[in-house]
């Protein structure tokens, strides 16, 4: 604790926008949509008032392709990721946040690991100048409500459905990182 103390780096305010997409039976619950950030880019200025230096923001694989990569929008994400940047606020970039992917895939695809990291490759290629990431945010409570507690897609209640759904978030984020890194060396995970 004293050498963090006596640290000569500056200390730094951290935020982050709920920005949650589960899956409920077939019905995706976006947060950005219920809180209204979705809709107002002027948020973001009002974090930098805040003297925000980094925040944890959404690119989410839910919103960008829901029907595949080569059907992606990313007119939000340019909009936002390029406001934040002129603002001089690192973003965090967040690519699942509590869900399960696009409806092509969920927690317990074997090869949701690898379309994840294709993805995370798409966004690393369109935006090399982000350092900081968190492939798949609170693996462990998503793999909980996903896999042990039934409230969330693939809504699992048993013990092998808890693991299998957090140990193919864990290779997720592994190949999801690998593939960052391949576009930008020194992106860094963050996780929470």
């Amino acid at each position: 604790m004293a050498s963090v103390l006596n640290s000569k780096l500056p200390l730094e305010v951290w935020a982050g926008v709920e920005c949650t997409v589960n899956r409920v039976g077939d019905e995706y619950f976006d947060q950005l949509e219920y809180n209204g950030h979705a809709t107002r880019l002027n948020d973001l200025d009002l974090f930098a008032e805040l003297g925000i230096h980094a925040i944890r923001y959404p690119v989410l694989w839910e919103r960008i392709a829901p029907n595949g990569l080569e059907n992606a929008n990313w007119s939000w994400a340019d909009e936002r990721l390029g406001r934040l940047r002129e603002l001089g606020i690192r973003p965090i970039v967040g690519l699942v946040h509590h869900g399960s992917g696009p409806r092509y895939t969920s927690l317990v695809d074997p090869e949701f690991p690898e379309k994840l990291a294709l993805y995370a490759c798409a966004v690393a290629d369109r935006y090399p100048w982000i350092t900081h990431y968190t492939p798949v945010n609170e693996p462990l409570t998503t793999a909980r409500f996903s896999g042990m507690y039934g409230h969330w897609y693939p809504h699992g209640r048993d013990d092998l459905t808890f693991a299998r759904t957090l140990l193919v978030e864990c290779r997720a984020i592994a190949l999801s990182m690998q593939a960052i890194r391949k576009v930008n060396s020194n992106a860094a995970l963050l996780r929470e």
